[in-house]
């Protein structure tokens, strides 16, 4: 294993996690965070995963160890830092896995730029508009992010059941994850690494984007991997979602899986082992 940086578009600095190849001719696989998280969100299924692949994370811009401007939070910009990662790390035809807000950048890669990768799977994300929901109004108020900065760290780790539920065992590993989120200052004070407003410029992008476009000139193979469980309006919005992929004769295969959002997680071996499967099944 071993740390690099990667400059992205306009030399925005990328902290970046390389994973050497179990063997010669081991299959790439490139991992995508969702928004407010960071790579460590897949550390759970590493061990397994780098088993069988040469597997590369990073932070996207604006978020973890990585570097944070004020703008280049569109797609058509997060989509020149990821094929940059790809470049630098010399994935070639690597499976591309995203989680959240990183599948609907995987599959926007994927769509305008189908010769650089493999596959692409996208964990529960990717395939819904945001637009058909709420309006932006709306969306700024149900998806502001929660007030944290200046929070005792020790009050943070005491609330990460709240952040995650029932669902996910709170061990020292998923606390380490979680912590990673946040900068912890000498007082002992945590602070997001993403700040209020960058996150209002995701948001803003994830709001403006609609999966139509990308679905109709896919031609990458792709799996989605939804969650399934818990609100039935949810599940309701993403079977719609599952029908809008289908309609949309892209070469793409919907997978449920029993759990919460934060799939990677909630069910690291079960999430793992069907990217595993898909990825048996790609031709390079």
């Amino acid at each position: 294993m071993k740390d690099i940086d990667v400059r992205g578009a306009g030399e925005v600095r990328l902290a970046v996690r390389v994973h050497d190849a179990p063997s010669a001719g081991a299959p790439g696989l490139l991992l995508l965070h969702g928004l407010a998280s960071s790579r460590r969100i897949w550390d759970l299924m590493l061990p397994r995963l780098t088993r069988a692949f040469r597997v590369v994370t990073y932070d996207a811009r604006g978020h973890g160890l990585s570097a944070k401007p004020a703008s280049g939070y569109g797609f058509d910009t997060v989509i020149a830092d990821a094929l940059a990662v790809l470049r630098a790390t010399r994935l070639r035809r690597a499976l591309m896995v995203g989680h959240s807000w990183g599948a609907s950048v995987a599959l926007e890669l994927a769509a305008r730029h189908p010769r650089s990768i493999g596959g692409a799977v996208l964990v529960d994300g990717g395939l819904g508009a945001l637009r058909d929901a709420m309006d932006w109004a709306t969306v700024k108020e149900v998806l502001a992010p929660p007030r944290l900065a200046g929070m005792p760290v020790e009050e943070f780790r005491g609330s990460i059941r709240t952040f995650l539920g029932d669902e996910v065992e709170i061990t020292p590993q998923i606390e380490d994850i979680t912590l990673s989120l946040m900068r912890v200052d000498r007082r002992g004070r945590i602070r997001p690494h993403l700040s209020r407003a960058n996150h209002f410029r995701i948001l803003r992008a994830i709001w403006l984007r609609h999966p139509d476009e990308a679905l109709a000139s896919l031609s990458v193979p792709t799996l989605a991997v939804l969650a399934r469980g818990g609100d039935q309006d949810a599940e309701a919005h993403k079977r719609g979602f599952a029908e809008r992929a289908r309609r949309s004769g892209a070469p793409i295969r919907v997978s449920w899986l029993e759990g919460i959002h934060d799939l990677p997680l909630q069910h690291p071996a079960a999430l793992a082992s069907r990217i595993e499967r898909f990825s048996d099944g790609l031709v390079r």
